[in-house]
């Protein structure tokens, strides 16, 4: 068994699992926002629907204090709508659409690398075979980074604490051995 293309193997194993929860957190974060996002513009609409109601009220009791204060208000709420809207200008379903797919090929990049480990640990292929199978992945990897919608931050630290990681702020990318058996089934683990 070769040491060294295990060991790569099961870094970026790891780094798949990663990408994979990242990706889903920031999903998960775009999707809370976009909720947000539309219960403003639905409050904002039944308030100016409500005003509108109230101001053809004041009309016909021949309410000018009424009159003016609705539609002073009724403009407030416009305005309000207005900006609501300027800031939601970027298509979120679009954004939360690329997070998923990016989320489900790290996934089958993730079975993938399980199976060249598998391979691996058990002697059956040749070296050249899997060290072609590993280069193939790790294009695939690249790749799938290249096109992938940027996360924030706040993702990479739930992602560290919904995986159960450390958490150390100054790492970036490492993983201890201990790490990565976690995500493997017990008879691919090393530790």
């Amino acid at each position: 068994m070769n040491e060294k293309l295990l060991a790569i193997t099961r870094f970026y194993f790891a780094q798949s699992v990663f990408m994979n929860n990242i990706h889903y957190k920031a999903y998960k974060r775009i999707n809370k926002r976009k909720k947000i996002f539309s219960f403003t513009v639905l409050t904002c609409a039944s308030a100016t629907l409500l005003l509108l109601i109230l101001q053809l009220i004041s009309i016909e009791n021949n309410c000018n204090f009424g009159i003016k204060t609705v539609s002073y208000v009724g403009l407030l709420v416009t305005a309000i709508t207005l900006i609501v809207e300027l800031l939601n200008k970027e298509n979120l379903t679009l954004i939360m659409c690329q997070h998923r797919t990016v989320a489900e090929k790290y996934k089958v990049l993730r079975d993938e690398y399980m199976n060249l480990i598998e391979d691996i640990m058990s002697g059956f292929s040749s070296e050249s075979d899997l060290r072609i199978k590993k280069d193939s992945l790790q294009k695939q990897y690249s790749t799938i980074g290249e096109n992938a919608p940027e996360t924030t931050t706040k993702d990479y630290k739930n992602t560290q604490s919904g995986l159960g990681l450390a958490g150390n702020s100054n790492e970036e990318f490492t993983w201890s051995d201990i790490e990565i058996d976690r995500f493997l089934p017990q008879l691919l683990r090393i530790t």
